[in-house]
């Protein structure tokens, strides 16, 4: 008997499926096997494998993916349903792929029995054993048994990819907040727009995703993550014209997530009303930095003025004291002078009211 106890804590620890999948092979006197998803905009992937040759591996996802010849047949089978492959490694036309040739054959796999975890939105989690060199095929015992184990699959894959896909995108927050000014949208592989930071609606008067995406400022969004470089756009709000630069930058993200809730966050555009006055947080430097009264006054004088020369005369202290305000302050913020303490304070640019 399997232990079904070890597939749910693969479920809260993916870092347990590698050894998951060689209790599975082990279980099924395999040789291999893998947890692997397909379809979306790369193709395929695979979130935990045991037993298979790590470069085959690589150019599955790089090279053989699209020349599979089992894939359709996969696609069509049925979630939840076990399928060996032995029957179709059978068949000359399939002997004769390139797909087999240099794929299938040199690895000697005799059988793969693969089922469809998830299938959604165009992409689908299979999990696969792999049976090479001299093993006999899987039988109608093995699809038995692993019909068995597929509904306690089905709901770790399903509750893995949740936990990612949520992690997914609090990092994608996380990351884009560093470029954000104005306000961020999230967008999907496609271009398409996941989510709109609740100051992007009080900006352009968009009461929806689904108004925004109909837009102009959608078309643009969408060009701006497909071009990879920020756009400068005049847009009319409510009559009222507005100037927008739109910056994308790509997210890291392990599309597994995507299986659990459809397709998450790829690209994050900040959008910045260039025509806005800004300032700096000067509180909020004081107090991360622990500036005291006096180095706060002659950072904000310096920045202020875009260089020290007058710093004193301003402010009604010694030039001595004033230099050395400013020594430390470059010691606290761990900067090495005055260029360096301008890059420094531009994170903490806010709007000015």
């Amino acid at each position: 008997m399997f232990p079904v106890e070890s597939i749910y804590d693969a479920a809260a620890d993916e870092r347990l499926f590698p050894d998951l999948l060689r209790r599975i092979v082990d279980h099924f006197g395999a040789q291999s096997g893998f947890l692997g998803w397909m379809g979306g905009a790369s193709g395929a992937g695979f979130q935990a494998e045991y037993g298979n040759d790590p470069a085959f591996l690589k150019s599955y996802v790089e090279t053989y993916a699209p020349l599979d010849t089992l894939r359709p047949a996969l696609m069509e089978t049925a979630e939840g349903e076990p399928r060996p492959a032995w029957p179709l490694l059978q068949s000359p036309e399939i002997q004769a792929s390139r797909f087999y040739r240099e794929y299938i054959a040199p690895q000697r796999i005799v059988d793969n029995m693969a089922t469809n975890l998830i299938k959604r939105d165009g992409m689908f989690a299979t999990i696969a054993i792999l049976r090479t060199g001299d093993a006999a095929p899987f039988d109608a015992g093995d699809i038995d048994a692993m019909r068995l184990l597929v509904p306690h699959l089905r709901r770790a894959v399903y509750l893995s990819s949740h936990r990612i896909g949520q992690a997914d995108l609090i990092s994608a927050y996380r990351e884009a907040a560093e470029g954000a000014r104005d306000g961020l949208v999230l967008l999907g592989d496609d271009g398409r727009i996941l989510d709109l930071g609740p100051e992007i609606g009080r900006m352009t008067g968009f009461g929806s995703i689904e108004a925004a995406a109909r837009s102009a400022f959608g078309r643009a969004l969408a060009r701006a993550a497909h071009d990879g470089k920020p756009i400068l756009h005049e847009f009319t709000f409510d009559g009222r014209k507005v100037r927008l630069l739109l910056a994308a930058r790509s997210l890291s993200r392990n599309r597994y997530g995507d299986l659990g809730a459809g397709p998450g966050p790829a690209h994050a555009v900040s959008v910045t009303e260039v025509d806005r006055r800004w300032g700096l947080a000067y509180d909020a430097i004081a107090a991360a930095h622990e500036l005291t009264a006096g180095e706060t006054r002659v950072l904000q004088d310096v920045l202020t003025h875009g260089e020290m020369i007058g710093t004193a005369d301003r402010l009604g202290i010694a030039r001595a004291t004033a230099r050395s305000h400013l020594h430390r302050i470059y010691a606290k913020t761990a900067t090495s002078g005055f260029p360096d303490l301008c890059l420094f304070a531009h994170r903490f640019i806010v709007a000015a009211p």
